[in-house]
């Protein structure tokens, strides 16, 4: 599954600031938008927190899964972020080969059991990209330039959602490395981040985020669901299966 978004918005570096000092969501025009957002923010606590991290560490394993329920590829890795300045150290284990992707200096490289790999920096910094944004959510739904607005009420995983839609547009902002249409829902009942539906080139995928945990202020994804659905929203299969877990955050 792609997910296509600059890695500096998804891990937002540390910055000691406070919500009162800034106004973090005066660029978003739509107030109905704006005010389930902060809220949704505020549950998963506050974006002051989020962005004064120091280092961020924590596992993850998944597995990507066929239509007819085999396992097409697996995964278990390390991820173990460094913020001012940004460094990356990713440790994945996939089908036997051990692949380590590091950020130092600005500059990426990844190696394959122990071998250098001839990778690109826009193709490593897009991979990262969609190995980590979900840890960003819904902090990153501050990013500048995406289009924001509410798009009414719906029933998702059994509760009554508030839907959020975020367009975003890679021929007008270099901070969108892709124009794609995301549909964020959030429960009406407490701001909960229930998952979201994204518009791919060449297909749609439904997100249920089945768990969180709780590191100290902040609630961090535990476990969720990815299905290739159709275009209003409705699975069709289970696509890919995550667990994260072994937080490690520092201030």
């Amino acid at each position: 599954m792609r997910y296509t978004f600059l890695l500096f918005l998804v891990i937002a570096c540390s910055t000691p600031n406070t919500e009162k000092q800034v106004d973090y969501y005066a660029h978003i025009e739509d107030e109905k938008a704006r005010n389930i957002i902060q809220a949704a923010i505020t549950k998963a606590g506050g974006i002051a927190t989020w962005k004064n991290k120091k280092s961020l560490k924590y596992s993850k394993q998944f597995a990507l899964l066929l239509e007819d329920g085999s396992i097409q590829k697996s995964y278990n890795q390390i991820h173990t972020y460094r913020y001012n300045p940004l460094n990356i150290d990713i440790v994945s284990v996939e089908n036997g080969d051990t692949l380590h992707t590091v950020l130092e200096d600005g500059n990426y490289q990844r190696r394959k059991n122990d071998s250098l790999l001839d990778v690109s920096q826009a193709k490593l910094a897009k991979s990262v990209n969609s190995s980590t944004f979900v840890l960003g959510m819904p902090f990153k739904l501050l990013d500048a330039g995406a289009q924001i607005s509410y798009l009414g009420e719906t029933t998702f995983m059994n509760k009554t959602a508030e839907i959020i839609v975020v367009h975003y547009n890679a021929d007008q902002h270099k901070n969108h490395s892709s124009s794609e249409s995301w549909k964020f829902y959030f429960d009406k009942e407490n701001a909960n981040w229930l998952g979201y539906w994204v518009a791919s080139s060449d297909h749609y995928n439904t997100v249920e985020n089945l768990s969180f945990e709780q590191i100290g202020d902040l609630s961090l994804i535990k476990e969720r669901k990815s299905y290739r659905a159709d275009s209003l929203g409705n699975p069709l299969y289970l696509r890919a299966d995550y667990t994260y877990g072994a937080y490690e955050i520092s201030y």
